[in-house]
């Protein structure tokens, strides 16, 4: 007995030994990573194929994806001049609204009912086209589950570099880079590999945001700041191999150099945020007002402050050369045709939204993206003296860099992604939390809203 008492009060002291921000950052991504793993348990019990019925350019087809193998199947919907609906039946097999028949998913064929013995014909477009792998392999189970859209580009590059997929030098380099070099590593699991730095670049985020929030309010608001990105609706990103988490260590790396006056250091995390993400040229806001403040005091500007600054244009300056090298038309990325994407005035994009909801014709990814992008520009104008000012330049940067460039196909494309990675946003909803009406509509607001779109997600469902 005593000996495991002694053994208990060594590792209680270990536990305390550690850093708050550490121990709290650890305990949040524990927690948030059983929820989501138990989470995707009950997606594949609960929806074992995921199935549409589309109309693909006058083409009418039915796509089925089977959750737990990855398997893709797609298949004409049209019979004998008569187009039918499906819906799953259980036990890899479809049930047609019209006759009630009875289908194979595997074969796309009639096996019970008034059209037995029917075999649906080969669609057009292939399951590629519909659930597009970009080349590389499906992983199975629980774990592939999380191997979606923009997963499966960043693995495509890592696998076989920039030039292999149409359209793939759109993404920036750092994050495949560090994908690549770990998937050999890990002998050739590139998803395994993405997913590893997605996880560790998280639970680091989550520490440097509790420091950061409890050096500028206390530990109470540094907690809930660390929470309530967790329960972020699209926080579920973090979780699989996107570049978000990444993306959001280096911003907080550079906000801590900057706040140790570490110029170069600043200035490295800036040229790495920009290749991860291109949202990351809205560092240069807080970067330029480091200096300016640093000027103000000393009526002077050192070579440290401007190598700070020249790294940015460096990363700028590198990506054009990458889109030149990948024999890109548009090297400055103006107009992306294959994208549907152009930059457009911020003002052009959100009456976009506005008129796309009020048509009547839209998703609800539309819907969340116009809300979270008005709930910003609200938090920005509230908050704007209460955060630090370099933290408010930058939500503001952030702001207009994402919504200049405009989607034909959806209005402010993705923007619950771009505030994910906004964290003086949930820096100021941890402080108005001290009102337990924000702390409670932040909750019950988000962590339906997160349930609903990671299953969306799961199943081939677009959420941004």
């Amino acid at each position: 007995m005593a000996t495991w008492t002694l053994f208990y009060t060594r590792c209680v002291e270990r536990v305390r030994a550690v850093d708050a921000a550490w121990r709290w950052a650890l305990g949040v991504y524990a927690g948030a990573r059983i929820f989501y793993t138990l989470w995707a348990f009950g997606v594949m019990l609960l929806v074992p194929n995921v199935l549409q019925n589309l109309d693909l350019f006058g083409a009418p087809i039915v796509a089925a994806f089977d959750v737990a193998s990855g398997e893709r199947f797609v298949f004409l919907r049209a019979v004998n001049g008569r187009v039918l609906t499906f819906r799953a039946n259980g036990d890899a097999t479809l049930l047609d609204n019209e006759t009630q028949s009875v289908w194979s998913l595997r074969q796309g064929l009639a096996i019970h009912g008034a059209l037995a013995g029917t075999k649906l014909n080969t669609a057009p477009y292939t399951a590629e086209d519909v659930f597009p792998y970009r080349g590389v392999a499906a992983e199975r189970g629980w774990f592939g589950v999380w191997q979606r859209f923009d997963v499966l580009w960043y693995q495509a590059i890592a696998e076989r570099g920039y030039g292999a997929t149409v359209g793939d030098i759109h993404f920036p380099p750092f994050f495949p880079l560090l994908e690549s070099g770990l998937g050999k590593i890990l002998g050739g699991r590139f998803f395994l590999a993405g997913w590893i730095i997605s996880q560790l670049a998280l639970v680091w985020s989550l520490a440097l945001l509790f420091q950061i929030t409890a050096r500028w309010r206390d530990a109470r608001a540094a907690k809930r700041a660390a929470l309530f990105l967790i329960l972020f609706p699209t926080a579920f990103f973090f979780f699989t191999a996107y570049s978000e988490a990444l993306f959001l260590l280096l911003t907080l790396l550079c906000f801590r150099a900057l706040d140790g006056a570490r110029w170069t250091w600043a200035g490295f995390f800036a040229f790495l945020a920009i290749l991860t993400r291109l949202q990351g040229v809205a560092l240069a806001a807080p970067l330029a007002y480091y200096v300016w403040r640093s000027y103000r005091a000393e009526k002077k500007i050192s070579f440290a402050q401007i190598f700070m600054l020249a790294l940015p244009l460096g990363a700028g300056a590198f990506y054009l050369f990458l889109r030149a090298a990948a024999g890109e038309s548009a090297i400055v990325p103006t107009n992306e045709p294959q994208l549907n994407a152009r930059l457009a005035p911020p003002w052009e994009n959100f009456m976009y939204a506005v008129q796309t909801l009020a048509s009547g014709k839209f998703l609800f990814a539309d819907v969340l993206n116009l809300s979270v992008f008005v709930l910003a520009l609200f938090m920005l104008w509230r908050g704007w003296h209460a955060l630090p000012r370099a933290h408010a330049l930058y939500v503001a940067a952030t702001l207009l860099a994402a919504s200049v460039r405009l989607v034909d196909t959806q209005p402010l494309n993705s923007m619950t992604r771009y505030l994910l990675t906004l964290f003086p946003l949930f820096m100021l909803l941890a402080y108005w939390s001290k009102n337990h009406w924000v702390e409670r509509a932040v909750v019950y607001i988000s962590l339906p809203l997160n349930l609903f779109l990671t299953a969306q997600f799961l199943l081939w469902g677009w959420v941004a």
